[in-house]
């Protein structure tokens, strides 16, 4: 779905320039003796005791997100690259008109590019001029391409730059970021629906690492370029305040088993609010397995771990803590590197890293989605020219596919089962170069082990794709896409890895 958001823009340099894929030299990591210390080495602040909390279920991560904003007293931050206007979407914001009126502080943000109906129709702001209304909201839309087009002529990039980050924090303690934005794919059981995605969060209590997320979410919030929501200059041109209520009201009923929303009296309602509680009610069914929030509890049992947040500025920025302290302890791993992304594209700092790790001896895996559960195609032409050099160069990776149903969306890395990292990266060049990123860094065996074994799962429902190099160097496929995907899909992946040229834009 986010890679789908960016089709029209990579349309857009396709006419307005050709873009290299050059970048100022880096300065190469000093490798630690083990990840653990390279943890330490990080320049970022960490707290030794932070709790943690693993969310690998989709129903969970919402359970987790609902609880914190339920909970909140003081102020509420938050960054989405898509909330849609489904019932996750609408829900979540009639909490925040709720949170609104207790008087807490919101600020939200939603990207121009990822979220479209809410913050780009001429007349559909509606629903975010509802929460716009009160004084303690500020609600801003991210680098809209209006405030850009100049860029176009010196860095396409900017214009195509996104707010990537998953920020919910509140009371400034309670952080949950990870890979999943706010919508019905991200949410519900794959039982219920079984196209939905396999995603990774964590939630995080900590009043330092929820600083720094502060500080990220700020970095961003305060762009110069963005787009702040207020009230309609002609008036408030379709009162949403219902939809809003109505949306959360049937959401919390839903979660505590106590059945779809139901008006008393339904005479004497409008025509339109009982169209309204009909929509949601028909959306809600659909997910039986999204009851059972009255038992929720967001922690239960988990330990307390050292935890640093660290920050990427998108391409209208400066900062990037991510890509060279993750190239660190790819170069400080003695045992295993575990990669679980969906967008596998490797720019050259990346596979230079994955190079030397292999030349040492240490076993990589990179589990990622196959074209029949990607939701990218430009991105899934990339690795399918790229998957057999890959294996080649480096004959201590193994390379996994996904296959089922749902779509891999998880963004997670495991260094030696001692350090896990989790947050919005992808393995690509728009997380590397363009968009901004943030990604909590865990150490803790106990918890990377956690975290490895349920990528070990997602391996189970995947294709191991394998080559043979034959004497006279060539390669000969035992298993790779063409053994397990449908062939008109092939057909249109070969046509686009003739954009191979757009890979600084994928």
């Amino acid at each position: 779905m986010e890679k789908m958001t960016r089709m029209f823009f990579v349309l857009l340099a396709l006419v307005l320039v050709c873009v290299g894929s050059a970048q100022a030299a880096r300065p190469q990591p000093v490798p630690s003796a083990n990840v653990e210390e390279c943890f330490d080495r990080m320049t970022a602040d960490v707290d030794q005791k932070a709790l943690v909390r693993f969310l690998p279920e989709n129903v969970t991560a919402w359970y987790a997100r609902w609880n914190i904003m339920e909970n909140a007293k003081r102020s509420i931050d938050t960054t989405y690259f898509i909330v849609e206007p489904d019932i996750f979407g609408k829900s979540m914001l009639g909490m925040l008109l709720k949170k609104a009126r207790e008087g807490v502080e919101i600020r939200l943000m939603v990207d121009a590019r990822g979220t479209k109906g809410l913050a780009r129709k001429f007349f559909g702001q509606d629903i975010l001029q509802e929460l716009a209304k009160f004084k303690n909201v500020t609600i801003r839309v991210y680098n809209p391409v209006s405030s850009k087009l100049l860029a176009a002529f010196d860095d396409i990039r900017k214009i195509t730059a996104s707010n990537h980050d998953k920020i919910l924090l509140v009371d400034g303690e309670y952080l949950i970021t990870g890979g999943r934005n706010i919508s019905m794919n991200y949410f519900v059981d794959p039982q219920d629906v079984p196209t939905v995605y396999r995603d990774t969060d964590v939630v995080i209590r900590s009043k330092l690492v929820a600083q720094q997320a502060r500080e990220a979410f700020e970095s961003e919030f305060k762009s110069g370029s963005n787009f702040t929501i207020g009230g309609d200059a002609l008036g408030n041109i379709d009162d949403m305040h219902r939809h809003l209520d109505i949306a959360y009201q049937a959401m919390r009923r839903f979660m505590m088993g106590s059945g779809l929303f139901e008006l008393k009296n339904p005479e004497k309602f409008s025509s339109e609010t009982r169209s309204l509680v009909g929509a949601v009610n028909a959306e809600l069914k659909l997910y039986p397995r999204l009851v059972g929030y009255a038992s929720f509890r967001l922690f239960q049992g988990e330990h307390a771990w050292p935890v640093r947040l660290l920050d990427k500025h998108s391409r209208t920025g400066f900062k990037n803590e991510i890509t060279f302290n993750l190239t660190a302890l790819m170069d400080s791993s003695k045992r295993e590197i575990i990669i679980q992304n969906p967008y596998v594209v490797l720019t050259p700092e990346a596979e230079a890293a994955l190079q030397r790790a292999n030349d040492r001896g240490v076993k990589i895996i990179i589990q990622t989605n196959s074209p029949m559960s990607s939701d990218s195609l430009l991105t899934q032409a990339m690795f399918l020219g790229d998957w057999r050099q890959i294996l080649k160069k480096m004959p201590n990776v193994q390379i996994f596919a996904y296959k089922l149903q749902n779509k891999l969306h998880s963004k997670v890395f495991v260094f030696d089962r001692s350090v896990a990292v989790v947050g919005t990266y992808n393995m690509d060049y728009v997380s590397e170069q363009i968009n901004s990123e943030e990604v909590a860094v865990i150490k803790s065996k106990p918890f990377a082990t956690q975290v490895a074994k349920r990528i070990e799962e997602d391996m189970r429902n995947s294709h191991q794709y394998q080559i043979e190099v034959q004497a006279d160097g060539s390669i000969k496929t035992l298993f790779g896409p063409e053994s397990h995907s449908d062939p008109k899909v092939l057909d249109r992946l070969k046509l686009l890895m003739r954009l191979n040229w757009l890979r600084p834009l994928i």
